[in-house]
């Protein structure tokens, strides 16, 4: 009898220190929504300004005359809507860069090689912020621009975007979210592995309705494996198109040369084939259609995939919680 109620006893303080961890585990589940969620507002910011700069460009280059105006004053019109947009054009690649920058330092416990990643992303937009700022100081001097210099300067800095910058901000927003994603895997699996722990005392407590745990601690397990799997899939298929990138660029010449601030010019960014579907395979087949911005876009899609499963997990934990409630009953 006394044993029984040793047993008993344990099984009561098991089940109370499950119903901790599990409160703990929902109150995770919040973090992991609002820290997702502020991830992915900031990166929503981060897309509305590529779409300002985007259509502000536009506009830009397709200002259209006014017929009440004389030739004079058409032009002089066109030239201050033109160096007015360009001017919020700035604004927006400013904000943008900024807000990735500050991303990309807060990150830690890296691995080496995204270490050294991390800060050659931040000497590149570093980079762009120094040119953004010294095109703005050229734009400060209206008195030295024309009509046609600045549809140069426009024109320019719209391919120059689209040539080049719009893949460097995809590639760079993949490795903030695979790295993020790293630290919601490692705290899930901790929260699994102390909630395991227990339901494993209860059932060698014999404790009755244990089962019920077992079944629900099975479904998140396979639930934070999906995670884990698509997390790993997303890494490396990020770091295969880096490694192709790299080789790429090596092999172009002038490779070395970084973003000046008097030109828009920088090197250009082949289309590398790479498939990220089975990035565990050596025999990868290709998909050259594929841009280096969207194959990165892909790797965004994967991170999410894995964000959706630890959410269940978190949901299945819930479960948990409910099911213990009635066994404490």
């Amino acid at each position: 009898m006394k044993k029984i109620l040793q047993t008993l006893s344990v099984a009561k303080r098991t089940l109370s220190v499950l119903t901790y961890f599990i409160l703990v585990s929902a109150a995770s589940l919040i973090t992991v929504n609002f820290a997702s969620a502020n991830l992915q507002q900031s990166f929503d910011t981060i897309k509305e300004s590529v779409q300002g700069v985007k259509d502000s460009t536009t506009n830009l280059i397709t200002t259209k005359d006014s017929n009440a105006l004389s030739p004079e004053e058409k032009a002089q019109q066109e030239l201050n809507q033109r160096l007015d947009i360009f001017a919020k054009i700035l604004d927006l690649s400013i904000k943008e860069a900024e807000d990735t920058i500050s991303q990309l330092k807060a990150l830690n416990n890296l691995e080496e090689r995204a270490i050294s990643l991390r800060e050659q992303f931040l000497g590149e937009f570093e980079g762009f912020l120094k040119f953004y700022n010294e095109q703005k100081d050229i734009l400060g001097k209206p008195e030295e621009i024309n009509l046609a210099k600045i549809k140069e300067m426009a024109q320019s800095f719209k391919d120059w975007r689209e040539t080049n910058y719009n893949s460097e901000l995809a590639a760079a927003t993949a490795f903030l979210l695979i790295n993020r994603q790293k630290a919601t895997l490692e705290m899930a699996g901790n929260r699994f592995a102390k909630i395991s722990s227990d339901v494993k005392k209860l059932k060698k407590a014999n404790l009755e309705g244990v089962d019920g745990l077992e079944k629900l601690l099975n479904l998140a397990a396979d639930s934070l494996k999906e995670a884990k799997d698509f997390y790993q899939k997303a890494k490396d298929g990020f770091w295969l198109i880096e490694e192709k990138l790299s080789v790429a660029s090596s092999t172009l010449t002038g490779a070395s040369t970084p973003i000046t601030t008097s030109s828009t010019e920088k090197i250009i960014v082949p289309e590398i084939s790479v498939s990220i579907e089975n990035t565990s395979s050596t025999n990868s087949t290709s998909t050259p259609s594929i841009s280096i911005e969207d194959q990165f876009l892909s790797i965004k899609g994967l991170v999410g995939n894995s964000l959706s499963k630890i959410k269940e997990t978190y949901q299945i934990f819930i479960e948990m919680s409910n099911l213990v409630k009635k066994l404490l009953i």
